[in-house]
């Protein structure tokens, strides 16, 4: 069973408890802390999830499309608050269950039980596999891995790649501030890795080439 399947086949006993909400970009769908009263189904468009820490910076972990559950973590781990805040990247369309009517939807379908089981291992694997190397490692070494692994994602081959994305964002899914970005943006350019082109981080392949020694020389210390 797919997740896709499940909602298609949704039991009439829990499809009259289900509200189909539109969200526009940037709107929250659940804030950090906030009472988790529901559990939603994303049918459409992208969502950012992140965590604000003491120290004011904001960590974005994931990013996630259609089909996918958002606040099923806290209900199915009994907890009322959320652990994190969920956002919409792009316009969603989404679906609203109430958490008992979740909940009674898994106690009558084992099958369902074992997919939401998947899912949420699916979900941590990534995170819990990743913040050994990402929560602790300096902030430029940071900044290095993060651009060659967007480097690596992008169609740009053998071309000149250009980051379009600001600052408040690269800091947001790095886990540091702007000023932090900044430093290593301009340590990053002294030091010939990249170049700034009207302030937009730029990456030729000789600059990626030593993008990737120079982390993989760290990763083998």
């Amino acid at each position: 069973m797919q997740l896709s399947d499940a909602i298609a086949t949704l039991p009439e006993c829990i499809r009259r408890h289900v509200i189909q909400k539109s969200i526009a970009p940037a709107e929250t769908i659940l804030l950090k802390g906030s009472e988790v009263s529901h559990v939603y189904i994303l049918l459409q468009g992208f969502v950012r999830v992140s965590n604000d820490f003491i120290n004011g910076h904001r960590y974005s972990f994931a990013e996630f499309g259609p089909p996918s559950l958002i606040g099923e973590v806290e209900i199915l781990a009994g907890q009322s608050r959320s652990a994190a805040t969920v956002e919409a990247i792009t316009a969603c369309r989404i679906l609203s269950l109430p958490a008992e009517t979740f909940l009674n939807w898994l106690r009558g379908d084992v099958e369902l039980a074992l997919l939401m089981a998947r899912l949420v291992a699916a979900k941590f694997y990534p995170t819990s596999n990743n913040n050994g190397t990402i929560k602790f490692i300096p902030a430029l070494q940071k900044m290095e891995s993060y651009l060659l692994q967007i480097y690596g994602s992008s169609a740009s081959g053998s071309t000149k790649f250009i980051l379009h994305k600001g600052r408040q964002q690269i800091a947001d899914e790095i886990g540091t501030s702007i000023k932090t970005v900044n430093r290593c943006a301009n340590e990053l350019k002294a030091a010939g890795f990249i170049t700034l082109l009207h302030g937009k981080i730029t990456i030729n392949p000789a600059q990626r080439q030593k993008l990737y020694e120079a982390v993989t020389t760290l990763s083998q210390k």
